[in-house]
């Protein structure tokens, strides 16, 4: 990243998220152009703290998962962003919940309940067996504003085939402060984090802090990827 696409960055930040954040944007970038130095917060909507519906958006919308030939037919407008390698996860159990706005699909939150996510490439995570783990959510610009990431967080445990789940898991990157925000808002809380340390254009090497182990995750073996 060169260095007027981060003095534009730390100009977004500030504008959305107050000169703290800017600060951070800023050092985070600085640092890493020349070690790789980065947190992934983890983190844990537990079932019983599932916050209320907003009241318009029970009236307006609705979810439901969706089955490969609908996930073919949205991959059609790239407004979607979804690749092949999002298809593949879905043929090997993978599923993508999505949001319904008057009977329109507006968003979807992925979800992954086998229980070994691979969050970056070389970094898969050995989860508890009791929890799901949702990532790569999405809400179309007409369906913003309506709570629908909160709606499609309950949703998801709403679900029949996963009613004896306690919970579920995410990350966020420390940086990305629209995500923390959004997860923040649907009542996930952080439980610990994955720091990657390294050189620019090498494998890193990821340290998890105790409270991941203290709540049942762990780290299957491999490299993570630069």
């Amino acid at each position: 990243m060169s260095l007027a696409d981060i003095r534009r960055g730390c100009a977004v930040v500030h504008r959305h998220h107050g000169v703290l954040a800017a600060a951070r944007h800023l050092l985070h970038h600085a640092i890493n152009r020349y070690a790789r130095l980065e947190r992934l917060d983890i983190t844990r909507l537990d079932r019983a703290a599932v916050q209320a519906i907003p009241a318009e958006a029970l009236r307006r919308a609705s979810t439901r998962l969706a089955d490969e030939a609908e996930l073919r037919r949205l991959q059609a407008d790239p407004a979607w962003d979804l690749g092949e390698g999002q298809l593949a996860l879905a043929r090997q159990g993978d599923r993508c919940l999505l949001s319904l706005l008057d009977g329109r699909p507006v968003g979807y939150l992925w979800v992954h309940a086998v229980g070994h996510p691979e969050l970056l490439p070389g970094l898969r995570l050995q989860l508890p067996p009791d929890h799901l783990y949702t990532y790569a959510g999405l809400t179309l610009p007409e369906g913003r504003g309506l709570g629908l990431q909160t709606l499609r967080h309950a949703a998801v445990l709403a679900q029949p085939e996963w009613a004896d789940r306690a919970g579920l898991i995410g990350y966020v990157r420390s940086t990305n402060f629209a995500s923390r925000r959004g997860q923040a808002r649907s009542g996930f809380r952080r439980i610990g984090s994955i720091w990657l340390i390294g050189r620019p254009g090498r494998p890193a090497w990821a340290w998890l802090t105790p409270g991941l182990r203290r709540h049942g995750i762990s780290r299957q073996t491999g490299a993570v990827a630069a």
